[in-house]
């Protein structure tokens, strides 16, 4: 069985985001941009209340399956009792709970089992939660007509995209194409890589670092500056993480790999930015330009009219 159902109608849809932990602490301008766009679009969007961690499947999944559906039961049983369809923008945090809810709804056992520990707390889960990827959203729910109806202004900007590993579990041709279509949309110019779809390295780096940085994020830096493009479009925030260490390893220690012997001055831009701008919102609006390792204000001059 599937986590998420066949296409709603958004203007009837209750959506619960879930914020996770990344966004929040390092990606506020994010967070922002997110409520912006979808008051824009007319969704009914708060955020998901009383929530737990997302309990990271690459960890928590091989350490203790059972207690990793256990708490991301209690996400999704918080969710149907709050009337809302879960989102998720950050990859891990919606790997975790589509998978999850997948396999409980395959595994009845496992259900009951998650069920005697949600009683603890006087809790239950029936199944009937649904679960979606924000670019599910956008492009399944709201659809790319009315997304080009709300653009004001097309962006003419130049950016590779990394959309991350878990947004593939659908296959090349649902979220990516998404992604891409969204993109596009509004204005970005592609250009395609062959590290399009490299992994960031974001649990590798828990094993071995310097790979991770080095191999991962370095490549992915060396090419953006090569190739002059105004950004690094991204949706996931565990992805953002992982840029975001390699450019402070960067600055902290230099690259020994000679890759990038100057640094790194290409943005790494949240689709949710790119979506507010191209609306009409002023970077100001949603804090663009504060609390980032990699300023934009390159891209913002281009965006006002600048050189």
């Amino acid at each position: 069985m599937t986590a998420s159902k066949s296409k709603t109608n958004a203007s009837n849809e209750k959506y619960g985001y879930f914020l996770g932990c990344v966004m929040p602490a390092k990606m506020p301008w994010a967070e922002k941009a997110t409520f912006l766009v979808a008051e824009k679009l007319g969704l009914s969007w708060d955020y998901m209340k009383e929530t737990l961690c997302c309990v990271r499947p690459g960890v928590w999944k091989a350490i203790d399956p059972d207690t990793w559906l256990t708490l991301t039961g209690q996400n999704l049983a918080l969710a149907e009792k709050q009337g809302v369809t879960l989102v998720d923008s950050c990859n891990g945090c919606w790997i975790t709970h589509y998978e999850t809810l997948e396999e409980l709804l395959d595994e009845p056992e496992k259900m009951a089992m998650v069920n005697k520990h949600l009683a603890k707390a006087n809790m239950r889960l029936e199944g009937t939660v649904q679960v979606k990827h924000f670019l599910q959203v956008l492009y399944e729910d709201v659809g790319l007509d009315k997304i080009r109806k709300s653009i004001k202004k097309p962006l003419n900007l130049r950016m590779m995209r990394h959309i991350g590993c878990h947004a593939r579990k659908l296959g090349n041709d649902v979220m990516p194409r998404y992604f891409d279509e969204i993109l596009e949309a509004c204005g970005v110019e592609l250009v395609d890589t062959p590290y399009d779809s490299m992994c960031c390295g974001l649990l590798l780096y828990f094993a071995d670092p310097k790979t991770s940085i080095y191999r991962n994020v370095f490549k992915k830096f060396k090419l953006a500056q090569d190739l002059g493009v105004d950004a690094i479009a991204i949706i996931c925030s565990g992805c953002y993480d992982q840029f975001d260490r390699g450019i402070k390893i960067l600055e902290d220690e230099g690259d020994p790999t000679g890759q990038l012997p100057q640094g790194f001055d290409v943005p790494i831009v949240h689709l949710s930015e790119i979506l507010a701008l191209a609306f009409g919102y002023k970077p100001e609006e949603f804090g663009m330009d504060v609390f980032r390792t990699t300023s934009p204000s390159k891209l913002i001059s281009k965006v006002e009219g600048g050189k």
